[in-house]
């Protein structure tokens, strides 16, 4: 049994972490989940520390305030659209992997990685496509785990609207992906093999900034999965680095 936090430092060192991981799923960008990992860890700071550390369920609890804090700063509108993301990946030919193109430096351990990256960054700007609430409420149960009750109660809405805000995010992704993405289907046309190339050229995709959060496993080890919330659990979540998370721990 994991020994509860007895100081709001120690409870923060162990949670930010993953309520960084939380606040990218939902945001799509590591300095916008940094930006509320952050504000989260300036708002527990703020709370009585007897009464936070007294809590059953710490973990609920930050998800819950890191929900409620995203839901408020994010509105209503999605940040992209499926069109955009059919232009920036697929209005060109799939091409081979060129490792003389700039971002690969003739690196043949980057395509590793560009895959890895390529993979979870599409995937989640799929995400990114749905508007806000929507998102999370897909975030918070086909990633997370939390019961539609469970996530209504942590954003403050009622069950009803709650799951028609999950059912309307399973419909969008399942439709939008199933067609086209090859971690659904083997025989559908988008492959990262043959985007990556594209992606690099849109500046969609980037050298992550730490490979702490690639695993060692081929990017297309587990196989096609057609349950979207499977297909989005197998995703790594991103990692703060141990000097980004002492940064945030005055």
């Amino acid at each position: 049994m994991t020994d509860r936090p007895s100081t709001v430092r120690a409870l923060l060192e162990a949670e930010l972490p993953n309520m960084y991981a939380f606040a990218y799923q939902v945001t799509g960008e590591r300095t916008e989940a940094f930006r509320f990992a952050r504000g989260l860890a300036e708002a527990v700071q703020k709370r009585d520390a007897d009464e936070l550390l007294a809590v059953e369920n710490h973990q609920r609890e930050l998800v819950g305030m890191m929900a409620r804090q995203l839901e408020d700063s994010l509105g209503r509108k999605a940040e992209h659209s499926f069109e955009r993301l059919d232009q920036i990946l697929r209005s060109d030919i799939t091409r081979p992997i060129d490792l003389n193109q700039a971002g690969m430096e003739d690196d043949p351990v980057k395509v590793h990685l560009m895959l890895w990256e390529l993979k979870r960054t599409c995937l989640t700007s799929v995400l990114g496509c749905l508007p806000p609430g929507v998102r999370l409420s897909f975030v918070l149960t086909d990633r997370l785990g939390y019961s539609p009750k469970d996530a209504a109660d942590l954003l403050g809405i009622k069950e009803s609207a709650y799951r028609v805000r999950l059912t309307r995010a399973r419909k969008r992704i399942e439709d939008y992906l199933t067609p086209r993405c090859y971690h659904v289907d083997r025989q559908n046309p988008c492959t990262c093999v043959g985007r990556l190339m594209i992606a690099l050229d849109a500046g969609f995709v980037q050298h992550p900034p730490h490979t702490d959060d690639v695993p060692h496993e081929p990017y297309d080890h587990e196989g096609p999965r057609r349950d979207m919330g499977g297909l989005y659990q197998s995703l790594p979540d991103v990692k703060l680095t141990q000097a980004e998370l002492a940064s945030l721990i005055p």
